[in-house]
């Protein structure tokens, strides 16, 4: 059914007058004549009632107006709505991050986000950070939130958003950085800062933590056995900034000396895109702690 003779119909319909419809129409009431007559050849059936000199529909024609009336009502809903979008400059953002900044970051982050521009609606993605930068590339997420990692591809931009200190903490009020060395303590061996961290603290203070379990993957299990007082462990803040603000967590010690960042990266394409400037100009500001 071609839309072009089922407004037309629509018109001279709602109008009861092939003349006040075709004013509306901006043609000639020649023309709406015609067009008409050819809709009804094309349903092989007739819409309006001939032998009367007023306007009359058939009972094809009364069906078909309601129905027509119905579709035109949505086409104006959706041509309404589509100009508050635009002037709202109302969008969509699909956010991609890895589970160790987007666990406990993203919550709080987007909450906030959500705030001050309830005019961008987005989508979260958790996924490892090979395959989030195999999906940006591709087109299926608009922004990648990762730990740090030096990044180079001419078509990429890479913004590495606020570097913070790693933390020694636990979950467990008697320990101090005097007695830390004889509890276990949870190690990550697959992240270089990890044990750059641990090799700090055992240069400074001069003890060797003789009890390490390694935990590769979820940090949620890491954190889960720092709760139930089965080892401490060393993460960045941004990671346990929750938790230590709820008291869940206490920092042992602060290493300013050996920091994490997290970076958020974009295609090149997308860089001058309205709700991708919104949120690289929030997350600019955004502070972990603040």
């Amino acid at each position: 059914m071609d839309l072009h003779y089922l407004k037309i119909f629509y018109e001279v319909a709602k109008e009861k007058s092939f003349t006040k419809a075709a004013n509306r129409l901006f043609i000639n009431q020649s023309a709406v004549s015609i067009q008409v007559k050819k809709f009804e050849e094309i349903l092989n059936t007739k819409l309006f009632d001939r032998s009367s000199k007023k306007i009359r529909l058939t009972y094809t024609g009364e069906a078909l107006y309601k129905m027509a009336e119905d579709i035109f009502n949505k086409v104006q809903r959706t041509e309404k709505e589509i100009n508050r979008i635009i002037k709202l400059g109302k969008a969509k953002i699909i956010i991609g991050s890895t589970s160790i900044i987007g666990d406990p970051l993203l919550p709080r982050l987007m909450e906030e986000f959500g705030h001050s521009h309830n005019e961008i609606e987005y989508e979260i993605k958790i996924s490892d950070k090979v395959i989030l930068l195999k999906e940006l590339k591709e087109g299926e997420i608009d922004i990648a939130l990762v730990d740090e990692e030096h990044i180079i591809d001419p078509n990429l931009d890479v913004i590495t958003v606020e570097k913070v200190p790693y933390v020694l903490i636990t979950s467990n009020k008697d320990i101090s950085i005097e007695n830390i060395s004889e509890y276990p303590l949870i190690t990550r061996t697959n992240v270089p800062n990890n044990t750059k961290a641990i090799n700090y603290l055992e240069d400074k203070y001069n003890f060797i933590f003789e009890n390490k379990i390694s935990v590769l993957g979820s940090l949620e299990v890491i954190k889960g056995m720092v709760k139930k007082d089965i080892a401490n462990v060393i993460l960045p803040y941004y990671s346990v900034s929750k938790e230590i603000l709820n008291g869940t967590f206490k920092i042992v010690e602060e290493l300013e000396e050996i920091k994490d960042g997290y970076q958020l990266v974009i295609t090149k394409d997308k860089a001058n895109l309205t709700p991708i400037i919104k949120f690289l100009n929030f997350m600019s500001h955004y502070k972990i702690n603040g």
